[in-house]
C-alpha cells in the first residue's frame, strides 16, 4: 500500500492531462452512491450556507482566475 503523501507526490510530478485523467478515475472509485444527485445538491445547500453565515470565504471570479492559472 502507498502512503497518501507518496502518491500525492507522485501525482504532481505528471503532467497536467494525467492528473485530470487520474482525478475522473478516482471519483468514479467512489460510486455512484458518493454522487447522487440529492448528495450533490446537499452539499450545495451546505457550501451556501457555509459562505451565507461568512464561516467559508469567498472569492470573486477575478480573484479565483490566478490561483487557477499558477498550478
Amino acid at each position: 500500500m502507498i502512503a497518501p503523501t507518496d502518491l500525492s507526490a507522485a501525482m504532481h510530478a505528471l503532467p497536467p492531462a494525467d492528473r485530470a485523467q487520474l482525478a475522473l478515475e478516482l471519483i468514479d472509485s467512489l460510486g455512484e452512491e458518493a454522487w447522487t444527485d440529492e448528495a450533490l445538491s446537499s452539499l450545495a445547500e451546505e457550501r451556501d450556507g457555509e459562505c451565507e453565515s461568512g464561516a467559508a470565504g469567498v472569492l470573486s471570479y477575478e480573484e479565483f482566475l490566478p490561483g487557477l492559472r499558477s498550478r
